[in-house]
């Protein structure tokens, strides 16, 4: 019983919201903060991007260079070759696997729709009464309150502004 007038308390008290949440014309103005994300991205391609790089090459430079120059073999037909099997190889072990998937999983459908809850279930696993579920389902928006171990402790159904006054 302690437990409803928590219920009914938490349901008569306001949310403490900013108040900007209320103003709608906040809410329209998306192009503007779209416009400045798109306007930071280019700012750090443009700028932040090429120096990044040139950091890199100073201080990894050397090893680049001296991969590049200490390399004994030049690419021949032979290692493209390789190369080309290994790719070849690749493509034959994903097309195995996927037709394997596809065997064993083509026109059965293991996934199943849950069973139906009845009001009183769904209560009880809540550990509230009936009569909150079926005012829970009927409101458009509301809180709940979970304890440290995931169990519901309260929940608030929150009127819209106009509704409250």
């Amino acid at each position: 019983m302690n437990q409803l007038n928590n219920f009914k308390m938490l349901r008569d008290e306001p949310l403490e919201l900013p108040e900007y949440i209320d103003k709608p014309e906040y809410v329209r103005r998306k192009g503007a903060g779209y416009s400045l994300m798109a306007l930071g991205w280019l700012m750090w391609m443009w700028l932040f991007a090429p120096l990044l790089t040139l950091l890199f090459w100073w201080f990894e430079g050397s090893v680049v260079y001296a991969q590049v120059r200490g390399q004994v073999q030049p690419m021949t037909s032979i290692s493209l070759m390789k190369l080309s099997l290994c790719i070849g190889v690749l493509i034959v072990g994903l097309l195995v696997w996927a037709g394997y998937n596809w065997i064993r999983f083509h026109g059965r459908d293991r996934r199943q729709a849950p069973d139906s809850v009845t009001e009183g279930e769904l209560a009880r696993s809540f550990a509230i009464e009936p009569r909150d579920i079926v005012q829970m389902r009927r409101a458009k928006n509301m809180t709940l309150h979970y304890s440290e171990q995931g169990q519901l402790q309260n929940y608030a159904v929150n009127l819209p502004q106009k509704m409250r006054a």
